[in-house]
């Protein structure tokens, strides 16, 4: 096997079912809006499985770069249950509403081992947490055609801890988040998770996680004026490669 804390390369990929818990509101140019839950009106899907994968490169014995990215497209079309205001435009009660949200989330970071051993390591953690958001919604009566995006880039610090348990398995665990504002970005996030793995071979393992997200941002973009509020809890099962 090769050393737990001594492979260069780590590719885990799989899948997650995500439990999703979102608001958005658009702001338009008179000011007149109403922030709206995404599942319970819109209607989209509350739970759903998507694509998940995480990257790790240990350039050196104590120092390793990481990136994490997971995808969600989630829609429906359904009658509205209240009043709702986007970007000025006041849509009644019972309008069938079409709704689609795609969702891509981007991790990177880079670790430093404060503390390693053959049984643990610890170390701090600087990252980038830039969530990629697309919201379309449609209507004939009255009319509706609205088609934004937004991309949320906030830095985050954290620390990550991996406990060799033996040379084939490993538990591991992390926490990272910070609250900004910068440039077009006021907001906030906090990214936590659990995992173990086993090796079932010299370079291939399997592993399983747990994954919960929430996320708040307030943003003035060219495509996008609002608020997007956004929390997820993800169950992940995976492959894994070790070189």
């Amino acid at each position: 096997m090769i050393p737990q804390g001594s492979e260069t390369f780590k590719l885990s990929v799989g899948g997650m079912l995500q439990r999703f818990d979102s608001d958005l509101r658009l702001d338009g140019s008179q000011g007149r809006s109403s922030e709206f839950d995404l599942e319970d009106i819109g209607g989209v899907e509350r739970s759903k499985g998507t694509f998940w994968a995480e990257a790790t490169w240990r350039f050196a014995s104590r120092h390793r770069l990481g990136l994490q990215v997971f995808t969600a497209r989630r829609q429906n079309e359904r009658a509205i249950s209240e009043n709702i205001v986007i970007e000025d435009q006041e849509i009644p009660v019972n309008t069938v509403l079409s709704t689609e949200t795609k969702s891509t989330f981007l991790v990177a970071n880079y670790q430093y081992s404060f503390i390693k051993s053959e049984k643990m390591e610890l170390a701090g953690l600087l990252g980038l947490y830039t969530a990629r958001l697309r919201f379309t919604f449609g209507a004939t009566e009255p009319l509706v055609e609205v088609d934004r995006k937004a991309t949320a880039p906030v830095p985050v610090l954290g620390a990550a801890i991996s406990y060799y348990v033996n040379p084939r398995w490993t538990v591991s665990g992390f926490g990272e988040g910070l609250k900004i504002k910068l440039g077009d970005v006021d907001g906030w996030v906090l990214n936590l998770g659990v995992s173990t793995d086993y090796m079932l071979s010299r370079h291939f393992g399997v592993g399983i996680g747990y994954n919960a997200t929430s996320l708040r941002v307030d943003l003035e973009q060219s495509d996008f004026h609002g608020r997007i509020t956004w929390t997820t809890q993800g169950l992940m099962a995976y492959g894994q490669l070790r070189f």
